[in-house]
């Protein structure tokens, strides 16, 4: 498969650099309580973009679940978010 739109390959090691970046600023978390910090971070910060609310299906009760979805997040998006919050935490 041939993308025409190609993105730029260069965002990989910019945003693989960033989160390195951050981690570091949080040695003791792990990489996935990382991600799903950044992740609600973000959200919370653009109106709860990628909120996702619903209940449990395998629940006997109605009990509510939310959850971030951020598939359709722009990388050059990101890349901002994730400078911004190394900015705003870098001692």
């Amino acid at each position: 498969m041939i993308n025409r739109n190609e993105r730029d390959p260069n965002r990989i090691n910019r945003i693989l650099y960033l989160l390195q970046v951050i981690w570091k600023l949080n040695p003791d978390m792990r990489f996935f309580q990382l991600v799903d910090s950044l992740q609600y971070k973000y959200s919370s910060e653009n109106n709860n973009f990628g909120l996702r609310k619903g209940f449990e299906l395998d629940s006997k009760a109605d009990r509510p679940m939310s959850y971030i979805d951020l598939y359709y997040l722009e990388d050059e998006r990101l890349e901002e978010f994730l400078r911004d919050f190394i900015d705003k935490n870098e001692k």
